[in-house]
């Protein structure tokens, strides 16, 4: 139970300077593994669209953060990482688009 613990730790504290990284306008390019870069054509995009970025929660090693969008829109994405030689870095992601009126 305890390294559960130590590993949602460690994901929450890289996935705040993720949404820091967002937040200052950034693409959170760092944060991203280099298989996951490779082939992201969604992500990057919608944190380059993003007015403001909250990390909602994290789970083991998933997080999920609301991304408020430029044009008033807004996204839920779910990101799955990784330890990368003792970095946390995004392996994977979810995009969800929120239902208008609820």
């Amino acid at each position: 139970m305890a390294e559960q613990v130590s590993v949602k730790l460690a994901v929450q504290r890289t996935a705040r300077r993720l949404e820091a990284d967002v937040n200052a306008g950034g693409r959170g390019d760092a944060h991203l593994s280099p298989e996951f870069a490779a082939r992201d054509d969604e992500l990057r995009p919608l944190f380059e669209r993003a007015e403001r970025a909250e990390l909602i929660g994290t789970v083991a090693n998933r997080t999920l953060f609301h991304l408020h969008l430029g044009d008033g829109d807004t996204r839920v994405v779910e990101l799955l990482w990784r330890d990368h030689d003792g970095r946390w870095l995004v392996e994977d992601a979810r995009v969800f688009s929120l239902l208008p009126g609820e």
